[in-house]
């Protein structure tokens, strides 16, 4: 039976900076091809988005690493960027083998040519669909009541290549009224970033997803039930997907993508002694991954052609 959920000290220590293995030259890149027609790396290097601090990501993320090392053979390293655009960078140049995005990032790692397979996407609940929202909040309080409002203010967003932190933000206010020079615009660099400034004051208002404003953040104690009111919020957006690197073995490419979409949730985690119940078997918060493919993410393309942000084309 696979090893019990791993303590947060022993999480903390393989989740290291993902600057530290692009700057060094070690990790996915370094291993050679193999005879089957790829590369067959003795280490996987895990590429994840800054949605959290550093402690917390790996306690998220510890039950489906050591999922992934009992099923590929392989020692699995996690490692947090320092914004969205350092994930696509790294599954770019080989040196990230599977990488954690954001909808907006997913597709432009896709439409600037990066060589990945969209693998499978989170879902709040066993059964739902793969999705979720963005939100716009305030202090209680701060007498904002709309996005029309939110000009001569301070405004947090998380990063420029986030979904739900800038794309439909920015989509959403072009249609609100205020111009990007109505108002100072601050990067956070994480959801969790994003709703702390606007509560601790540093932001007058701000974008993240709903998960992270409305209820993670609650039930971590950082923010108080009622501290912020929610302003505004978006139309279903797309999952953040998990995406493989096409230049690994198509054999290890299927055990990763059988790994998310068959076995990566909370029911085959306790099942299987992952985890011991609870919030210990959600898998970044969620019940755990589905099967998604490219077309799922036509809607944010949609988006990008709306508002012809300039982040729709980074790296292309």
């Amino acid at each position: 039976m696979p090893s019990r959920f791993r303590t947060p000290a022993a999480v903390a220590s393989v989740l290291l900076p993902l600057a530290a293995v692009t700057a060094c030259g070690s990790g996915a890149a370094s291993d050679g091809g193999s005879a089957a027609g790829g590369r067959d790396p003795e280490k996987l290097v895990v590429a994840v988005i800054p949605a959290e601090d550093s402690t917390s990501l790996a306690q998220r993320y510890a039950a489906v690493i050591k999922l992934l090392e009992d099923e590929t053979g392989k020692k699995v390293e996690l490692q947090k960027a320092t914004n969205y655009a350092a994930v696509i960078e790294a599954q770019r140049a080989h040196k990230a083998d599977i990488a954690f995005y954001g909808p907006l990032s997913y597709v432009v790692a896709k439409d600037s040519g990066v060589d990945l397979k969209i693998v499978a996407s989170p879902v709040a609940e066993k059964g739902g669909d793969p999705g979720y929202r963005s939100v716009a909040f305030t202090r209680t309080g701060s007498g904002l009541k709309s996005l029309k409002d939110f000009a001569g203010h301070k405004v947090c967003f998380v990063d420029e290549n986030s979904t739900s932190g800038y794309l439909y933000p920015q989509a959403a206010l072009i249609k609100a009224g205020p111009a990007e020079s109505d108002y100072t615009k601050v990067m956070a660099g994480g959801h969790d970033a994003s709703v702390l400034s606007v509560a601790k004051g540093q932001c007058d208002a701000g974008f993240a997803s709903e998960d992270m404003a409305t209820r993670q953040l609650i039930e971590e104690g950082k923010i108080g039930k009622n501290d912020l009111e929610i302003l505004w919020k978006s139309a279903m957006i797309p999952g953040s997907p998990v995406a493989v690197s096409t230049d690994l073995t198509g054999g290890l490419q299927q055990k990763i993508t059988d790994t998310f979409a068959k076995k990566a949730n909370a029911d085959y985690l306790r099942s299987k002694g992952y985890c011991s119940g609870g919030d210990d078997c959600l898998v970044e918060a969620n019940w755990g991954y589905v099967p998604v493919s490219d077309a799922d993410y036509a809607s944010v393309r949609e988006v990008c052609a709306a508002t012809k942000n300039e982040q729709c084309e980074a790296g292309s």
